[in-house]
């Protein structure tokens, strides 16, 4: 700021500062400090409520030993006190550890289920807090945890749910991996457990291959290892094949042999893309036998496949009715044909 601007600013500031407006403001500012420090006075000597959270951990647990189901945590307490103690509560933490200790609750046996006294609990917090400080309420309000000694079981695993492609696409191949875990639970409930679920999953209109994560449906008093697995959807696209497939008579009587017109058909089919190369005219046969022609009323019949092979769908046949004779032809023609 130049010197002359410097002088003017200066001056203009003295005389603000000397003027009556200047004190009023002064003085104002002053009592709404005043009142506002008596308002916090007054609101700190008085009672209110605080929400408080604690992370619950299981300590001294023996080796060998496998926590099948965990405290619940974070445990949520409401205390009330004089607002000095919450506001120093507030300052210190809003989150705090609460240890319980395994080897109070032990009674040696190779299974448990603990439950903890709501009377342990409280005096557990109590030794955390003021002596004033109530404790209103404490959420859960109960805690339990369970546990085994090495008693384990592979069990495989089996999804729930459905999963879904797009109209143009397939599902090629699903797969869990891993497909069993380590079930860490009671003997007795270990020998009746035959699988483990994953939780309801959906996947709909894939367009291309997709992997998850799929937790595992949680079971009480149970460990899980590994409690996810991972669900691989390979989808493909499909694609549409066509071959020529010749039309031939069976069981057919010395002599007489079938004339087709035309002697072979166009069939048309869905298949994935990577299957595209697997299926020719030798996985599909067109024939028709000597009973059923010979009842036609007509020299007309409707071709159709007398199997699909696994994998194709959507199957079209061109023509579907063809016109046909039956010959009668020399043996030795009939050679002639066998032989072809």
């Amino acid at each position: 700021m130049e010197a002359p601007n410097l002088k003017r600013f200066v001056e203009a500031t003295r005389t603000f500062l000397l003027s009556k407006m200047s004190r009023e403001a002064l003085v104002f500012a002053f009592f709404v400090l005043l009142s506002a420090a008596f308002w916090l006075t007054q609101a700190l000597n008085e009672t209110s409520e605080l929400e408080l959270e604690y992370d619950l951990v299981l300590e001294h647990v023996p080796e060998g030993t496998v926590v099948t189901s965990e405290l619940p945590s974070p445990m949520h307490i409401t205390v009330r006190d004089k607002g000095t103690s919450l506001i120093r509560y507030y300052a210190q933490f809003r989150r705090r550890k609460l240890t319980i200790d395994f080897a109070q609750y032990d009674r040696g046996n190779s299974y448990g289920h603990v439950v903890l006294p709501h009377s342990d609990v409280q005096k557990l917090l109590a030794s955390s807090l003021d002596a004033n400080t109530r404790i209103v309420t404490i959420r859960p309000d109960t805690l339990e945890y369970y546990y085994t000694r090495g008693v384990s079981k592979r069990v495989p695993v089996e999804f729930i749910g459905r999963v879904e492609t797009d109209a143009l696409s397939y599902l090629a191949t699903m797969t869990i991996e891993p497909d069993s875990v380590t079930v860490w639970a009671e003997e007795h409930f270990l020998d009746s457990l035959n699988v483990v679920n994953t939780v309801a999953t959906t996947l709909t209109d894939l367009r291309k291959s997709t992997t998850r994560q799929i937790p595992l449906a949680p079971m009480k008093g149970v460990k899980l290892m590994p409690e996810e697995v991972t669900l691989t959807a390979e989808v493909d696209v499909y694609s549409e094949k066509s071959v020529s497939v010749p039309i031939i008579g069976t069981n057919f009587p010395a002599g007489y042999a079938l004339r087709t017109f035309p002697t072979s058909a166009t069939i048309t089919f869905r298949v994935g893309s990577r299957d595209f190369g697997r299926f020719t005219k030798e996985n599909f046969v067109l024939t028709a036998t000597y009973e059923e022609l010979i009842s036609r009323p007509d020299s007309t019949f409707r071709l159709q496949l007398r199997s699909v092979p696994e994998g194709v769908s959507q199957v079209r046949i061109n023509p579907e009715v063809v016109q046909f004779l039956i010959e009668q032809v020399e043996e030795t023609e009939e050679s002639e044909e066998a032989d072809e």
